[in-house]
């Protein structure tokens, strides 16, 4: 079994952040209310949709992911 360490976490969060911001994506939502969202409306997602299964999986459902700011 593999330990995330938070600063690793921290790093994904930013990651899906600009993956987000790259969807399109401005509100800040829970990893499975986006999950949700992306259920049907797939590509809508393309980028940040692996991402949101992956840490879904891991268990990061509850996390709040914000899109990444413009700029």
């Amino acid at each position: 079994m593999k330990v995330i360490t938070h600063k690793r976490m921290e790093l994904a969060m930013e990651h899906l952040a600009g993956l987000l911001k790259k969807d399109g994506a401005s509100q800040t939502l829970s990893v499975q209310a986006w999950l949700d969202a992306a259920e049907y409306r797939p590509a809508e997602f393309s980028s940040s949709l692996p991402a949101l299964e992956i840490l879904g999986l891991l268990g990061f459902g509850d996390e709040l992911v914000r899109p990444a700011a413009a700029g």
